[in-house]
């Protein structure tokens, strides 16, 4: 009892009495000091204007003199007259003095009898030769304070000390002054102390109240739970040897806390110390789920969950579940079993791991292996002699060319339903059966990306287009369906499936955790943040599609576009809504309706789980939500009125791409931009010191990884901007840069390296955070990084830097700018 006793009083009592001795400490050691120094800047405050206020009289009748209008001793007799009138303060008695500069008295209101006199050896009755330290003074200065002892206002028989406030006025060497009598500061001051002392008081002593109040609830709130702790106690020790003498693992909880566990059960877990944990923290199920569940507290009750961190992982148990009384308080043993057939789930769902990784691995493999040499035949060749060309190369596509052009192929499916199947005369030429225009892809897409491509545009094959646009060979969606079996082609299936929004959202939430299944089978971090993009694409068509069922059918050709990271196929798991509706033809009617299209197309993306743009950049807003000539003006607008805002909202559209609709309308714009864009030096000249006044760095806590990307991906984008690369993707344009021969090849690898480290860090630190329940952010704890995680960023601030600094050359940007 006495050990209880004085761990009350070190824990409330002693911190109570330190916070109240801290509290009178810094009243009177920093307060009231603060308060002073205050009062007295606002009285030196007031003087000064005071004084320079008496000086705009001197002023204006020098201004007098100046114009003619008086002579100068007029002026100054006139002036001394005004000054000398002049009072202020509660009794009208304070005043102003003049002298010159020599010193001598030009006038004083109360002593009158040194007006006209030389005061260089007048001082006041503490040996101050306060005239002539006012005189030095301004002739130094121009103006200032000095200090004294001087009679009482108009009482000479009381002399106090003062502080007065001069200032020089050059035109006539005189000097002005006036000052405030510090006894008066003095007596303020103790009059605010004293109020602040009562005030003090009062709390203190409201405080103590308190504190009294609390000692003694504390004491028998104290009592009682050491009473009832002693009763607990004895209570529990009746069941601790039917614990520890049980076969399985057994424990004892109270208030959903271990009190005691028998050896057989900690021996389950790596951390020996399992008394004092949660029920949550052991078992899979929580502690709400398991009362609620015990349908007779008057039996057992069985149920299958499992171990959380157990040494093998989680492993499957059936709990036993009694419920019994401690001294009145409600407690519960639990036994748990391990179930007989955890290895083998254990193996199989590694299995099924394996299986996924393995799938998705081929999946996100370039499709360069797959490639098939093309065959070509002239658009006269005739049928018999195209399909004589295929039994010879024992292919099954030909290749259809006019002036050393690929403009259409033949299939030996065409030639069974457009040929044989119809009677057609196999004379005629290819052109008569061929399918045009060609469908292709990149070679460096990736074969998930190559299959939705196939099932979009319904062909049997797709031509290969190089890094120059040069068709060089075809695939076949035969070969690509044979390595289809991948969660991600189900995933996209399964979205293209939903008929509504839930559906699609349920989709979404399984987003992470295939992105963490991806990061452990592949380190293109670039495939990442396309598969994120490819599935962000397939719900915002599929969302659009479902929103022109409810408002009816588009009355014009449209496109629905997305910027920002989607735009460049690098969307990450922190995601908000950048996007815009371009529509063929302006009308009032057109516009109602794709607003109203669009304000449910924004509405039902941020309910999956795509966030509103802070900045209202979406398609339902009116501003983004216009025909094609429009957006032709606003790029013309911002491209030849390349203000800071207009090149910032203009950089935003630089990544756009087109997700639905009808691409022409995109391309049209581009166009556009392009031919407006040419020799207009100031708008890149402005778009470079958007990305030079990024200066990424470390705060104390965390680093922000968008703030390292942004100068890279801008670097990319204006260059791709300067060369007409059409390309949005930043690897993509930092490829074709490379081989225009405008980025070296030592350089492209230098910031390819930079941009995969950030993003790679900065997915899976996403990734992390969303699996942990939490929200995905793009600043990462210091304390998460390591030292070479460190180093790394360090090292990229400075690359970073070297290419702003090549910015400000190629586009010549001066640091004065």
């Amino acid at each position: 009892m006495k050990k209880a006793n004085n761990k009350f009083i070190y824990s409330i009592v002693i911190p109570t009495i330190i916070a109240i001795s801290m509290f009178v400490i810094t009243f009177y050691l920093i307060l009231i000091p603060l308060f002073e120094r205050s009062m007295m800047d606002r009285k030196k405050e007031m003087i000064s204007e005071l004084t320079n206020a008496a000086w705009s009289v001197l002023s204006e009748y020098q201004e007098a003199y100046h114009n003619g209008e008086i002579s100068l001793a007029e002026a100054q007799e006139k002036a001394s007259e005004h000054v000398g009138k002049m009072r202020y303060g509660s009794e009208q008695k304070d005043y102003f003095w003049i002298i010159t500069n020599s010193p001598k008295m030009i006038m004083h209101p109360y002593r009158p009898e040194l007006n006209n006199t030389d005061l260089s050896n007048f001082s006041d009755n503490h040996e101050n030769k306060l005239f002539v330290d006012a005189a030095n003074l301004v002739k130094k200065e121009g103006e200032g304070f000095i200090q004294y002892y001087w009679q009482w206002k108009d009482d000479a028989s009381k002399i106090s000390p003062k502080l007065s406030y001069v200032k020089g006025f050059s035109d006539w060497n005189w000097v002005i002054g006036t000052g405030i009598y510090l006894d008066d500061v003095e007596m303020e001051i103790s009059q605010l102390k004293k109020t602040l002392l009562k005030i003090s008081f009062t709390i203190i002593l409201f405080i103590g109240f308190i504190l009294l109040y609390v000692l003694r609830q504390s004491r028998i709130i104290e009592e009682k739970r050491l009473k009832a702790e002693k009763q607990l106690l004895s209570s529990i020790q009746k069941y601790k040897s039917l614990v520890n003498a049980s076969t399985e693992g057994t424990l004892m909880l109270v208030d959903e806390k271990v009190v005691f566990a028998n050896n057989k059960f900690t021996k389950l877990f790596d951390n020996e110390s399992i008394v004092g944990s949660s029920f949550s923290s052991l078992f899979k199920m929580s502690w709400s789920d398991l009362v609620s569940k015990i349908e007779n507290p008057q039996k057992t009750s069985t149920f299958e969950t499992e171990l959380v961190n157990a040494q093998a992982g989680r492993e499957t148990v059936v709990i036993s579940v009694t419920q019994i009384t401690l001294s009145g308080e409600v407690g519960y043993i639990i036994v748990a079993k391990n179930v007989t057939e955890k290895k083998r789930l254990r193996l199989d769902a590694n299995k099924i791991s394996e299986d996924i990784q393995l799938s998705l691995q081929l999946m996100n493999q370039p499709i360069d292996n797959l490639i098939q040499k093309n065959v070509c035949c002239q658009l006269n060749t005739s049928i018999k002699e195209a399909a004589k060309l295929m039994t010879d190369q024992n292919c099954k596509l030909v290749c259809i060319k006019e002036r050393d052009q690929i403009i259409g192929i033949i299939t030996d499916t065409d030639l069974r339903t457009r040929v044989l199947a119809n009677d057609k005369n196999t004379d005629d030429t290819v052109a008569t059966i061929m399918t045009a225009p060609v469908i292709s892809i990149k070679h460096d897409a990736l074969l998930y990306e190559a299959i939705l491509r196939f099932k979009q545009s319904k062909v049997s094959h797709l031509l290969i287009e190089n890094e120059y646009g040069n068709i060089i060979g075809n695939i076949s969606s035969k070969q690509c369906l044979e390595m289809q079996q991948n969660s991600l082609t189900h995933l996209i299936n399964q979205i293209n499936d939903c008929n509504n929004v839930e559906s699609i959202k349920r989709i979404h939430n399984k987003v992470p955790i295939l992105i963490q299944a991806v990061f452990t089978s592949s380190e293109n971090i670039n495939s990442v943040s396309r598969i994120i993009t490819s599935i962000a694409d397939t719900i915002s068509s599929r969302i659009i599609e479902l929103a022109i069922q409810e408002v009816g059918p588009a009355p014009c050709k449209f496109a629905f576009i997305t910027m920002g990271s989607e735009g460049r196929s690098e969307q990450t798991l922190k995601a908000d809504q950048d996007n815009a509706i371009i529509f063929a033809n302006d009308s009032d009617d057109n516009k109602s309706y794709f607003l109203r299209l669009s304000e449910i197309i924004n509405e039902n993306l941020h309910a999956i789980g795509y966030s509103r743009c802070k900045g209202d950049l979406m398609a339902g807003n009116p501003e983004w939500c216009n025909s094609i000539d429009v957006w032709k003006n606003y790029f013309s607008n911002w491209i030849d009125n390349p203000d800071m805002p207009n090149v910032l909202d203009s950089s935003i559209f630089l990544d756009l791409r087109s997700i639905y609709g009808d691409n022409s309308l995109v391309d049209d714009l581009f166009e556009h931009v392009y031919s407006e864009l040419d020799h207009h030096h100031d708008f890149y000249n402005q778009l470079a010191k958007t990305v030079i006044g990024v200066k990424p760095s470390f705060n104390k806590k965390a680093v922000n990884i968008k703030k390292f990307l942004q100068p890279i991906i801008g670097y990319l984008r204006i260059h791709a901007l300067h060369h007409s690369i059409r390309e949005t993707n930043s690897l993509l344009r930092l490829n074709q840069l490379m081989a225009l021969g405008v980025i070296s090849e030592k350089n492209a690898e230098e910031i390819e390296a930079m941009y995969n480290f950030l993003m790679h860090l900065r997915m899976k630190w996403q990734v992390n955070l969303i699996l942990d329940n939490d929200w995905p952010e793009n600043e990462v704890l210091l304390k998460n990084l390591t030292e070479l995680d460190k180093a790394t960023f360090k090292r990229i601030e400075k690359e970073i830097a070297s290419l702003q600094d090549e910015l400000k050359t190629a586009f010549k940007i001066s640091e004065y700018q």
